[in-house]
C-alpha cells in the first residue's frame, strides 16, 4: 500500500456530492436534527444547562446547603443535595473546581466537608474503575454473581417504571424521575434495591432505564451504583443488605411530605398511614378518598417473601 498513489486507495467523491456539499452544512435547528421525546420538554422547568449555571448551582449549594449537608442530605423532601451531577457529567464544571470552592470553607462555621468530598471521590472512583475494568458495563465486577438467576417477569418492570408498585416511596421516586429527569440519591438506592433484590430483576434493566431518563446519567456512576446496590460491584453493599422500602420511607420521609408531592393520590393520608396505605380499612379509604386497587395500586409483591427469595438466590451461589 505504501507504494501506491494515495489517490488510488480512496475513491473520488461523486459529482452529485461535490455539487450539493453545501447542503451538509446548512443551518438545521437542533430539535430537527436531534428530535427529542416530548416528555423531555418539561425538563426546562427544572434545569438550566451551561457553565454559567453550573457555577451558580455550586454557589447556591455552598451558600445554602453545604452546612448541614451531612445531616440533611438523606431527606428527599428537603432537597439538600448539590444538584451538580448533571453539570459534572457534561463537563460544565470540574470536580477540582467544586473541591476548591468547598475547601475554601473548611473550618468555617463548623462546616463538615467529609461526606460531600467522599461523594465526589466515589464518582471519580467509579470512573477509574470503568477505565481499568470496562467489562463492568455489561457484567458484574464480582464474577461470582454472573450466574445469579434473575427473574424474567416483564409485568413488574413497567409498573416500576411508571411508579405504580403500591409502595409509596418507590412510586414517588420513579415519578420524580419521569417528571424532572432526576431522583434524590437516597431514593435511588431504595428503588434500585427493590428492583434487584425484592423483584430479582437484573440490574441492567434498571441501569438502562436510568440511562434513558436521568439528566445526570454518567456511564461509570450509573453502572457502578447499580452494581453496588445489587451487591455485585466493587466495595458493594453486602448481598444480604436489602433496603426495606417501608422502613426507609418512615425513616427518611417521616411525615410523608416527599410522597405527597409526587403521589397526590395519597395527599389526605396522615403521616402514620401514608407509608402503608394498603392496610387502611374500607371505611378509612372511603373517608380519605383513596381506594386501594382503584385510586392507588396494591403492592405488587410481598416484601417478606421477596426478601426471602433474594436471600435464597444469593445464598445458592
Amino acid at each position: 500500500c505504501l507504494t501506491q498513489d494515495i489517490r488510488e486507495l480512496f475513491p473520488k467523491p461523486s459529482v452529485t456530492y461535490v455539487q450539493n456539499h453545501e447542503n451538509l452544512f446548512r443551518n438545521i435547528p437542533l430539535e430537527e436534527a436531534l428530535p427529542q421525546p416530548s416528555w423531555t420538554k418539561k425538563f426546562t422547568h427544572y434545569w438550566e444547562p451551561g457553565e454559567k449555571n453550573a457555577h451558580k448551582t455550586l454557589k447556591d449549594f455552598v451558600d445554602k446547603k453545604l452546612k448541614g449537608y451531612k445531616e440533611k442530605r438523606d431527606i428527599p423532601f428537603l432537597d439538600h443535595t448539590s444538584h451538580l451531577s448533571p453539570y459534572l457529567h457534561f463537563g460544565e464544571i470540574s470536580p477540582h473546581q467544586i473541591l476548591q470552592a468547598t475547601r475554601d470553607l473548611e473550618g468555617e462555621n463548623s462546616v463538615d466537608l467529609s461526606n460531600f468530598h467522599s461523594e465526589l471521590g466515589w464518582r471519580e472512583f467509579s470512573a477509574s474503575l470503568l477505565y481499568h475494568a470496562p467489562h463492568v458495563i455489561n457484567r458484574p465486577f464480582q464474577k461470582k454473581f454472573a450466574e445469579l438467576p434473575w427473574e424474567q417477569n416483564s409485568d413488574i418492570v413497567p409498573l416500576w417504571k411508571k411508579g405504580k408498585t403500591g409502595y409509596p416511596i418507590i412510586d414517588a421516586g420513579m415519578r420524580e424521575l419521569w417528571e424532572t429527569g432526576y431522583m434524590h440519591n437516597r431514593v435511588r438506592m431504595i428503588v434500585a434495591s427493590f428492583l434487584t433484590k425484592h423483584c430479582q430483576i437484573h440490574w441492567k434493566t434498571g441501569e438502562r432505564h436510568f440511562w434513558d431518563t436521568l439528566v445526570d446519567a454518567d456511564l461509570a456512576s450509573n453502572v457502578l451504583n447499580w452494581q453496588w446496590v445489587a451487591g455485585c460491584g466493587a466495595d458493594a453493599a453486602p448481598y444480604f443488605r436489602i433496603f426495606n422500602p417501608v422502613t426507609q420511607s418512615k425513616k427518611f420521609d417521616k411525615d410523608g411530605s416527599y410522597i405527597r408531592r409526587w403521589v397526590p393520590e395519597l395527599k389526605n393520608l396522615s403521616a402514620k398511614q401514608i407509608h402503608t396505605p394498603w392496610i387502611l380499612s374500607p371505611i378509612e379509604q372511603e373517608t380519605l378518598g383513596c381506594k386501594i386497587g382503584i385510586d392507588y395500586p396494591r403492592p405488587i409483591l410481598d416484601l417478606d417473601e421477596g426478601r426471602k427469595r433474594a436471600l435464597e438466590a444469593y445464598g445458592n451461589l
